[in-house]
């Protein structure tokens, strides 16, 4: 009995060819599966038979050394961490690259041709299986195809958002130990992102767009690492901290390279994701995960943190800094609402990250009203709730005497420096 999704598209993909079987009595016999298998279905039976392509025994000896030439390369490059990636990657000849692309399109014709369906079967395949090896052959080859930089690079986010959906699938099929694969792939991935944008230019529209696109595709990984985290087995941890990291990475490094066209924009996107990183602040809080609670604060910090740096860089170009003050002022009030939630539903004992969270965007909030202030645009202050009020004071005194230069007192607002209230 089949049980894997790209052997029963083949075996269907086989009978409807060979007579045996409609599309629709395929479809019946396999109804959980119906959604996936109608479109790769028909698609497939809409391309024409392959040609009998089988490569001479010269051509096969020749593409083995070539093959193995690629692998040797591949393992003495070192790509991670990506403040590393520009330094350690040296650009490929054109003649490897053409001679690579030779060897894989015979191996993917070749599967092609030999098993029918086979190649339209890898599409569905996972890290893991007998066709992966297949389903990134074709991709390569799609990689391969004209287009400028910006392109490529969206063409490189669509593999990497693929990789992403591959170690969802693997966790809800209790893969774990293919995650790791899955997870070096998605590095693959995201450091063509990264080499093609940068080639394609800031200055350009079209690159532009794509730092957004990136910025937030990313936030989009983070979400779904998230729900993968609490899915799998310790030992596969490593991996997905791995590609989280990867993730955290590309976002930063998008959101740096917009900023510097639509500082703006690249605000609005750090602020959606801070907010992101909230949520998931609050749904561990609420379950008693203490560890990814303070992971997702820890996350949230530092996006914060860079959002900081998108301010320096709006004043740096003399552009949107107004908006960017405003958007900052406003977002930090909320954040401190959602943060004092969270400190009413976690225990004792995990409240002080909470509370240095909470430090931490009163400061920011009081920065931003100031600069705002000092234009003659009023902003009233942000409200801490009573029950807080005075451990939160604390934390921003001692967060301010931990700033070289900085002021040694809260912000200013009611007596002791931090705004009073009640929700």
């Amino acid at each position: 009995m089949l049980n894997r999704f790209e052997d029963i598209l083949s075996h269907c993909i086989d009978e409807i060819k060979a007579g045996r079987a409609g599309i629709e009595e395929c479809l019946e016999r396999y109804p959980s599966m119906r959604e996936r298998l109608e479109p790769l279905l028909r698609t497939a039976l809409e391309i024409r038979e392959a040609p009998d392509v089988r490569p001479s025994d010269a051509f096969r000896v020749k593409a083995r050394v070539q093959l193995m030439e690629h692998i040797h390369d591949r393992q003495a490059v070192t790509k991670w961490p990506w403040s590393r990636y520009n330094r350690q990657t040296k650009q490929t000849s054109l003649r490897r690259r053409f001679s690579m692309v030779s060897v894989v399109l015979a191996v993917v014709l070749a599967l092609s041709a030999v098993g029918g369906g086979t190649a339209y079967a890898s599409q569905g395949s996972l890290p893991g299986d007998a066709l992966y090896p297949v389903k990134l052959g074709t991709e390569q080859i799609g990689m391969m195809l004209l287009g400028d930089d910006a392109v490529r690079a969206e063409r490189a986010l669509k593999l990497a958002d693929r990789r992403i959906e591959e170690m969802e699938a693997l966790a809800e099929a209790g893969r774990s130990q293919d995650l790791a694969l899955a997870a070096g792939k998605y590095d693959d991935a995201m450091n063509t992102v990264a080499s093609r944008t940068e080639r394609a230019g800031n200055g350009e529209a079209a690159a532009v767009n794509v730092t957004a696109i990136v910025a937030e595709a990313t936030v989009r990984h983070l979400s779904v690492l998230d729900m993968v985290a609490g899915l799998v087995p310790p030992e596969a941890q490593e991996a997905i901290a791995h590609a989280r990291n990867v993730s955290a990475t590309g976002h930063f490094r998008a959101l740096e390279a917009l900023a510097r066209r639509d500082p703006a924009e690249a605000t609005e996107i750090s602020l959606a994701a801070m907010e992101g990183r909230l949520d998931r602040a609050r749904t561990m809080g609420e379950q008693g995960n203490r560890d990814e609670m303070e992971n997702a604060l820890e996350q949230f910090e530092a996006m914060a943190e860079f959002g900081e740096e998108i301010s320096r860089i709006a004043r740096e170009i003399d552009k949107d800094i107004e908006k960017v003050d405003d958007l900052v002022a406003e977002a930090t009030a909320i954040h401190l609402n959602v943060l004092a939630e969270v400190w009413d539903r976690v225990p004792e004992q995990a409240r002080e990250a909470i509370e240095e969270a909470m430090a931490a965007s009163l400061i920011r909030h009081e920065r931003a009203r100031e600069a705002m202030e000092e234009r003659g645009v009023g902003v009233p202050p942000a409200v801490v709730p009573e029950r807080i009020r005075e451990r939160v004071e604390e934390r921003v005194r001692e967060q301010l005497e931990g700033i070289p230069g900085g002021p040694s007192s809260p912000p200013s607002g009611t007596p002791g420096g931090v705004p009073s209230g009640r929700p």
